[in-house]
Parts: structure tokens; sequence; C-alpha cells
């Protein structure tokens, strides 16, 4: 029975955490897109501040010019001040971060941890919603005279799907190349396999990714173009659609979660 639990976690996630290419390196960007370095980086808001430090490695990998943190006072700001507050990795307490948007971290991390020239950092302290980080974003490129020609999307792994069909709800002309931060798997005994500071606890991974595969569905229920229009068509493989089904059935207490 756990064994089910887990090829069905793991079917699931390996669906939502889509990754464009195998690697986020120069030399598969242009192989891919024939740039070995995209114009801009989205980097959309969520509770994992390991997201901010995977973009600013990438970033000072030089994977793109420049870097947006989108994200304003949702309902995973409290849970990314409390991570950061709490964790050894980080110079700053929870109080120190109460007042500062999902953005304002991440530019913090970014800058004085990662050492990223504030130079090629912009914001959106506003946002929050996946639409709206797809919007504000695009409207800062705008504003800024950016080229978007080639962009990287990067989110929370489990949001990195609907992120990714959020901005190509907005974007159409641009080469999207979507990679998440990691893809967070399961041993058979239901932990993890990567440890990442901060990483959600059981009940709260059910939660998104139960959440994420109702929202992903295109019917009148979900955000696509036959339901709230908030995200393009996604193409649910039958087999996570029936291993989303099992999960349902078995946690039923579990409640969609995200924006």
């Amino acid at each position: 029975m756990y064994k089910e639990f887990t090829s069905d976690v793991n079917r699931i996630v390996r669906f939502l955490a889509k990754r464009s290419i195998e690697q986020l390196s120069q030399e598969n960007l242009k192989n891919i897109c024939g740039r070995n370095q995209a114009d801009a980086m989205l980097v959309f808001g969520n509770d994992l501040p390991y997201t901010a430090e995977f973009a600013s490695e990438a970033f000072k990998n030089k994977a793109a010019k420049k870097i947006i943190f989108c994200g304003g006072i949702g309902h995973s700001t409290k849970r990314l001040q409390k991570a950061v507050g709490e964790s050894e990795r980080y110079p700053w307490t929870t109080e120190e971060l109460e007042d500062l948007t999902e953005a304002e971290i991440y530019d913090r991390i970014s800058r004085q941890i990662y050492g990223i020239d504030p130079e090629n950092i912009y914001l959106d302290k506003e946002s929050t919603n996946s639409g709206e980080n797809a919007q504000n974003g695009l409207k800062i490129l705008k504003e800024h005279k950016l080229e978007k020609q080639v962009l990287i999307l990067i989110q929370d792994p489990l949001l990195q799907m609907r992120a990714d069909a959020s901005l190509r709800r907005y974007e159409t002309k641009s080469q999207i190349i979507s990679y998440a931060p990691f893809v967070p798997l399961l041993k058979e005994d239901g932990t993890y396999r990567t440890k990442i500071d901060g990483i959600w606890e059981k009940e709260r991974m059910l939660s998104l990714i139960i959440g994420e595969i109702s929202k992903l569905r295109d019917d009148k229920y979900g955000y696509g173009p036959n339901g709230k229009d908030f995200i393009v068509h996604v193409d649910i493989p039958e087999p996570v659609i029936k291993a989303f089904q099992r999960l349902k059935k078995e946690y039923p207490e579990e409640q969609k979660t995200g924006d």
C-alpha cells in the first residue's frame, strides 16, 4: 500500500515539476534555443527559500542576463519568512522579515548571500497569485525595455507546471524554458530523496499536489480555458489522472492549497 502511495506521488511530482531541458546550463540553452544565455529569468515567489538559491546560482552561471523576482504578500509569505528566519543559513530573524514581500526576501538572499549585483535584479512586490506573477513580470520586462526572446521560468516544483501555463497565457511570442529547481521525489519509505531546507511536511505536499491537478484540469472546475481561463490548456496524462484520483480518494481530508 505504501509503495503504491509513493509511486502515485512520484508520478504526479514528475509531471508537475516541469523541466524543458535536462539541465539548466549554457550548453543546453544553446542546443534548445540557439543562444547560451536567456534574456531574463522569471522567479515566482513561494515558501521555499531554495528557489531563490537555485535561481541565484543559475544566474551566477550566466543562465540569464537579468533576474526578476515576482511575489508580494500572499498565503505562502508567512511560511517563507519563517523558513528563512529559522534557518542557520541566513543572518535574519523571522521578525526582521515580517514586513517583507516574497520578492524582497528572495532579493535579500540573491544580493546578500550570493552577491548578485542589484543592477541585474528587478522586483515585482505586488503579485498575490500566479497570473499576477506572470503579468507583472512581463510588465517589468516591457517597462525596462528588456528583451524577451528567451525566458527562463523558475517556481516551486509542485507549482511549476501551472506557473508555466500561466505565463504562456499572457506571453505567446517568447521561448519559455521552464525549469523546476528540484524534483521532490519520495523514497519507498515516504521520505524525500533530496533534502531541501524548508521542504514541506507530508500533509502540505499532498494538499499541494491534489490541489494542483485539480486546478490544471481544463473543465468547468479547473483553471483552463474551459473553466476559469487563468491558464492555457494543459494535457494531463491518464496515468497522472488515475494517480490523482487514488490519492484524492485515500486522503479526502487534504484540501486544495495555493492561489
